[in-house]
């Protein structure tokens, strides 16, 4: 450091050095000392360009591109440490976004390093020994259970007394807890002890049936207590239940398991009488065969769901109304508050004495910050003053409420709780001054998000944000311990939801609370469909499009509403260009962590139906507005200000509550929907709801169908958050449902290879559960693959809820829409065009119109437009055609007109460049310039020669016009023009070639250019030429000529019909 520092301010956090004459106290400071240097340092760099930075100065702007020089030098240091480096880039890192949020600083901050240390792997040498004992265990007790022993003991006990009796309701438990982990993948402890409390909500839709585990935990359940949960039965599992039930009764009714503690005794002594019955060996418990199932799962199930069903993960299931309703599909009305719920009672105690009128909260989030932290201090007991009198706390937290009104709602109601905990709870000055300081950090994290019911889920991330930020464990426990303070009593003034955390490691979790929601694809059309008829306003347009990427891309409210324009990277002059959504800070509005600045594809996650739309409305935004900082969601062409929420979420909760019938859905719920979707269309499972399609084509691209970590954490980058474990903690409610498939359906999914089919699995327990192979069979027939209804027939008195038997109610009727109108010919993609073609002789006309729905006589023209431009010859006399090439023997021909049929085009690469460029060219050139259109399609009908696979140029002038036309259609389009000057022109071959490219100046760059010997045949100026048009294609070494002349024969096919109409 060239020069002491003056003073620097404390938002650095500067390390201090312990003063010590000797001992572990002057060890650490020899430890710390090291990295005080290397603060220094940095503090030094950051000097040199400001040393307001240091000190502390408001309103400093600092150069985009400067901040990450600093850490480019930090980490080119030769002889440092990666620990040292990463410490410096962390402190900068720390000291500018503080100096952000407080100061004010207009400054980039770059990216803080972390170290993330591999979990330790599950398969070691004692775990691989437990697993070969366990599958030995495993064989064991299959064979016993084929013994005839067996099954008298299952059918009547032994008779016996005392600690001898086996009863057969305690061997039929124990089979059943058996089953249900070795089969089933129920792991959690607290799960399987919970299964007789659970019993009664057994249910079925098709070929699954599950339990809701944890709805109401009892009261004695210890903690944490896990989230709401399902466990999907098997075959085998599910007819031991209904058999138990059906012979015992639900062990609840019975008064066996009112409570966590029966049901976990009733569970022991179950898994005890079915050991003994098996013979098996009894050291099993019921944790070691949990622990080693996991380790065998582990061997074919993906980590996370192993850890999921073992409760790492506190993933919340939908609750049972919402996910029958998500299956059967249709609208169900849900109960709101139950009408005998009684009010929460206010905090007893007085109220400050602050008027309750609205103010404007105009004054910036650092603000409050100062405002806060200066209280702190005051608050702060030092032995130099006296402590401060009750009513002097009083009056300045009275002060301070009141200027807090004008901040943001989080700083208000800190203040409020801090008056409450002095005047009803006679809090001291130091406890006033500690909870202050734990529950300041909330600030950063929630910023001005208002404090309600709808977004408990904001509020409960920065929780888990501010006890992250404990060092400590003690720490961490000391920061919930203030915070469940603070939010008992937002629940008692607001109405906020209870929350409980568990505290795993460094992190903390929400173990319980009722968020777990999502909309199926219909719902979402049906919303989406409503937000825009409804209003046919600039205002009604933004409500959709807001809806539209919430479910689409996964944006919250804020995000979505603080876009501005230059954060859509789109081309509006390149066709089919991709647009790519930066999600970042700006002016008025900062993302809520640093992992929340992402780039989200959207050509990828919208539809082909919602991308256009959305490009025309970017495309219009870009030209109303003056400056590429305008808000795209905006009402104006100066809007720079994002709109409020109240303006934009109240009409889209109200459309998604009538159309689901569920009074709890909001809009953070999209989030929820986007990340279940893409968890199970990366795993190539099909959702039990309606599943958007779009999303299985886009796991292809990223992953090539490879099931990898890779997905994980794309869903994360998507959803904005630090690691994987967030998105599955908090985003996730279908983890049973992968679970469920990978034990049932996947190959080597369980140990023994591939899981039979239902009725080979019944069979070979038949003997077991009293039922007849043959009449397996029949009721397979009869029923389907459907075993809870086979069930059904053999154990009538087993209690169970069919979903199917609920008729889907139809949505509620939605005002205003018009009938869909029959579409045109050109409104079809072309694989339409391929599939109509292909199907021609199948299908009468009339049957391809109602299928595709086009407009009566739309097919027989395009028939006849297709005989007439494959039928065109090159010239009169010639027996070429002039579209298509007949080699014999290769080319397949149509039976009805003896003509050869276009092949398709079947590249991944060139399909996707074809179908882009048809699409380009009725979107927008049809519909925008339908003259210049047909001009640049007569020339390409007229000239276009099959049989050599190019275009003849006539005349330069209109030949390159057309060459420059093609070439603008799509980015990945190329042309190989070959001029054949002419020895009758004035000018020389080398100047007729220079006249040629002067007339393609913006498409040079895509063209590739050779010459031809100088001919006599032609008089004009420039001579002639031809053009092979192809497409970029880097896994084929051959020129592919072929699918743009596809394309545009296609077009030529469909313009000649649109005309004859």
């Amino acid at each position: 450091m060239s020069e002491p520092f003056s003073s620097v301010w404390k938002g650095w956090n500067l390390l201090v050095l312990p003063e010590a004459a000797g001992g572990a106290e002057a060890r650490r400071r020899q430890q710390l000392r090291p990295r005080q240097q290397g603060q220094l340092e940095v503090l030094a760099q950051v000097n040199e360009f400001h040393p307001g930075l240091v000190s502390g100065e408001r309103d400093i702007t600092v150069p985009d591109d400067l901040p990450q020089q600093w850490v480019d030098h930090i980490l080119s240091k030769a002889g440092a440490s990666a620990a040292a480096s990463r410490h410096k880039v962390n402190f900068l890192v720390q000291g500018l976004r503080q100096g952000e949020r407080q100061l004010g600083w207009q400054v980039r901050v770059p990216a803080p390093m972390h170290h993330v240390q591999p979990e330790a792997s599950p398969f070691t040498p004692d775990a691989l020994v437990r697993l070969n004992a366990y599958r030995d265990w495993c064989r064991l007790v299959e064979e016993g259970l084929q013994t005839d022993q067996f099954h008298d003991l299952l059918q009547q006990g032994n008779g016996l007394k005392g600690h001898r009796r086996l009863e057969s309701e305690h061997i039929s438990w124990g089979l059943l807890m058996y089953l249900a982990i070795t089969r089933d993948g129920l792991l959690a402890r607290k799960a399987v002890n919970s299964l007789p409390l659970a019993a009664a909500t057994l249910a079925t839709y098709g070929g699954t049936a599950w339990c809701l585990l944890h709805e109401s935990p009892p009261e004695d359940m210890p903690e944490p207590v896990p989230p709401r949960s399902r466990w999907l039965l098997g075959a085998s599992t599910l007819a031991v239940l209904m058999r138990h039930l059906d012979r015992y009764g639900d062990p609840q009714q019975q008064a066996k398991t009112t409570s966590y503690k029966t049901a976990k005794e009733f569970s022991a002594t179950a898994w005890s009488a079915f050991c003994r019955a098996v013979g098996a060996d009894k050291s099993m418990t019921l944790p070691a065969c949990q622990a080693m199932a996991a380790t065998a799962l582990r061997l074919h199930v993906p980590r996370y769901l192993v850890d999921s069903a073992l409760g790492k993960h506190a993933v919340t299931s939908i609750d049972e109304p919402r996910w029958q309703q998500l299956l059967s599909g249709g609208y169900v009305q849900h109960a709101g508050l139950a009408e005998d719920e009684e009010e929460r009672p206010p905090f007893p105690g007085s109220q400050p004495a602050v008027p309750d009128m609205p103010v404007e909260r105009d004054q910036p989030i650092y603000k409050a910050r100062e405002l806060l932290a200066g209280l702190r201090g005051w608050l702060s007991p030092t032995r130099e003053t006296k402590r401060r009198t009750y009513a002097a706390i009083t009056a300045r937290l009275e002060e301070t409420l009141a200027e807090t009104r004008r901040m943001v709602p989080i700083a208000e109601w800190i203040c409020r709780w801090l008056y409450y905990l002095h005047v009803d709870m006679k809090r001291k000055q130091s406890t006033l001054h500690t909870y202050l300081g734990s529950a300041l950090p909330i600030l950063k994290y929630i910023g001005d998000t208002p404090l309600s019911p709808s977004r408990l889920t904001e509020l409960v991330d920065a929780y888990q944000q501010v006890i992250e930020e404990g060092k400590t464990e003690k720490n961490r426990h000391y920061r919930w311990t203030v915070l469940h303070g603070f939010h008992n009593f937002l629940v008692s003034e607001l109405g906020l939801a209870k929350v409980k955390m568990e505290l795993v490691g460094s992190g903390a979790g929400v173990t319980y609370h009722a968020d777990a929601n999502i909309l199926s694809e219909t719902e979402y059309q049906l919303v989406a469909e409503r937000l825009k008829l409804m209003d046919p306003s600039i205002l009604g347009k933004i409500r959709y499009w807001v809806c539209v990427l919430g479910f689409r891309a996964g944006l919250r409210i804020g995000e979505v509403l603080s876009i501005q324009i230059c954060d859509v990277q789109l081309k509006k002059r390149v066709p089919d260009t991709d647009v790519v959504l930066l999600v970042r800070d700006n002016e008025y509005v900062a993302n809520k962590s640093y992992s929340s600045r992402r780039q989200l594809p959207l050509h990828h996650l919208l539809t082909e139906e919602e991308l256009g739309p959305f490009k025309d409305y970017v495309i219009n935004r870009q030209e109303m507005s003056r400056h590429p900082r305008v808000m795209l969601f905006g009402e104006g062409g100066e809007s720079l200000a994002p709109l409020r929420d109240d303006k934009v979420s109240p009409a889209i909760h109200e459309v998604m509550r009538r159309v689901t019938g569920d009074p709890s859905v909001r809009f953070h719920h999209l989030r929820h929907s986007l990340a279940n979707n893409l968890l199970l269309a990366f795993h190539g499972i099909p959702a039990p709801w309606a599943a958007p399609a779009h999303l299985n084509a886009l796991w292809y691209e990223i992953t090539g169908g490879v099931v990898s970590r890779q997905g994980l954490h794309f869903i994360a980058q998507v959803m904005g958050h630090s690691s994987p474990d967030v998105t599955l903690r908090s985003y996730l409610h279908c983890t049973e449902w992968l679970m469920g498939h990978y034990l049932q359906h996947e190959p080597h999914s369980v140990e023994g290879a591939r899981r039979p089919s239902p009725a080979v699995e019944l069979e070979a327990l038949a003997e077991l559960l009293g039922l007849k192979p043959a009449r397996v069979r029949k009721w397979k027939q009869r029923y389907g693959e459907r075993p809870a209804i086979w069930l059904s027939k053999a154990f009538k008195a087993c209690p169970i809820t069919d979903v199917e038997d609920r008729e889907p109610q139809p949505f509620p009727a939605l005002a205003g829409i018009t009938p869909v109108e029959h579409d045109r010919l050109h409104h079809l993609s072309l694989e339409s065009l391929e599939t109509l073609l292909d199907a021609r002789n199948r299908y009468s006309p009339e049957e391809l119109e109602r299928i595709f729905s086009l407009r009566e006589g739309e097919v027989a023209r395009l028939m006849e437009a297709e005989r007439r431009v494959l039928s065109l010859r090159t010239r009169r006399g010639s027996r070429a055609h002039r579209h298509c090439r007949a080699t014999k023997g290769k080319q397949q021909t149509d039976a009805q007109t003896d003509l050869p049929r276009l092949p398709r085009p079947h590249a991944i690469s060139e399909r996707r460049i074809i179908n882009a460029l048809y699409q380009v060219i009725w979107r927008d050139w049809y519909e925008k310039s339908p003259e210049v259109l047909l001009e640049h399609l007569r020339y390409f009908y007229a000239y276009h020669r099959a049989t050599e696979g190019h275009v003849w140029i006539r005349d330069a002038d209109t030949g390159l016009a057309f060459v420059s036309w093609v070439l603008s259609l799509h980015s990945g389009v190329r042309a190989n023009i070959e001029v054949t000057p002419t020895a009758r022109s004035p000018l020389t071959a080398k100047q007729q070639l220079s006249e040629w490219k002067k007339r393609l100046p913006s498409q040079r760059h895509k063209v590739q250019w050779r010459t031809k010997p100088a001919g006599r045949r032609y008089a004009n100026e420039l001579g002639t030429g031809n053009v092979a048009l192809r497409v970029v294609n880097e896994g084929k070494e051959a020129l592919s000529v072929y699918p743009v002349r596809y394309v545009l024969v296609m077009a030529c096919i469909v313009m000649t019909a649109q005309q004859s109409a």
